[in-house]
């Protein structure tokens, strides 16, 4: 039986709680650069991390853009996938994920010439050690879908990078064994958490729910928590204990957990 909240509220100092950003704290947009969290979601976070033994933010974007977006002292920042962490103020970034840095960036200019990228007005997210492709800003983005993916994987192929889709987006990272899942488990790790909690909304998060299972199994008390949207995937959906509305319905429930 999963964790419900009376009881992760309650064990508090034994606990890590670990947040996705777009879609989960902060409403998804056109434009991914002006993602932000909902208003009084940092100042929840910074009454959390009082608390709590870990508070983490575990997403796909950079770990110097989530720290840039939630100011928060005390909150660990996680970026593209567990590949990088802020220790100290200053990104540290996985060996093995680095020594793809120059193939990413030889991905980013073959993807920024190709006919169906251009044609279509796709954005590409140059991340540093990733590089998103994204139609949410395309007007018909139903006509480009085939095109600009059969780009991405003829990319892939030529760069030996490997593809993570995602919500209209699709992202060419170093073919190295990070998700969010190690991420989770090592955050709560570090701090020798015997309760855990993950929360997201796209298809990278079930790498985290996977792995708050397995720690369950370990004997580790998980919760996973499904941000709900339009776009939801369902097996993200079918796999939480836990479904919440939009970022909106997360916020209520971190303001029960503070």
């Amino acid at each position: 039986m999963a964790l419900d909240l009376d009881k992760l509220r309650a064990r508090a100092d034994e606990a890590a709680l670990c947040f996705d950003f777009d879609g989960t704290l902060a409403p998804i947009v056109d434009d991914p650069e002006t993602a932000a969290a909902l208003p009084g979601t940092p100042e929840l976070l910074a009454r959390l991390v009082e608390r709590y033994a870990a508070v983490a933010l575990i997403s796909g974007r950079p770990a110097a853009f989530l720290a840039a977006k939630v100011d928060v002292p005390g909150l660990r920042f996680v970026g593209l996938y567990g590949m990088e962490e802020i220790h100290d103020g200053e990104v540290s970034v996985d060996p093995e994920a680095e020594s793809w840095r120059d193939a990413v960036a030889a991905a980013a200019r073959d993807l920024a010439a190709d006919e169906a990228v251009t044609s279509s007005g796709a954005w590409l997210e140059d991340k540093g050690l990733a590089v998103g492709v994204h139609l949410r800003r395309v007007a018909d983005p139903g006509r480009w879908t085939g095109p600009v993916e059969a780009a991405v994987q003829a990319v892939a192929e030529r760069s030996g990078l490997a593809i993570a889709p995602g919500k209209l987006v699709w992202e060419l990272r170093p073919p190295v064994d990070r998700h969010k899942g190690h991420a989770v488990r090592r955050v709560a790790g570090e701090v020798g958490a015997r309760v855990v909690a993950m929360a997201g909304d796209d298809l990278g998060d079930l790498h985290a729910f996977e792995e708050v299972e397995r720690m369950a199994a370990e004997g580790t008390e998980g919760l996973r928590i499904a941000i709900r949207s339009a776009e939801s995937p369902q097996a993200l959906l079918d796999a939480a204990d836990l479904v919440v509305d939009g970022p909106e319905g997360l916020q209520a429930l971190m303001e029960t957990l503070a």
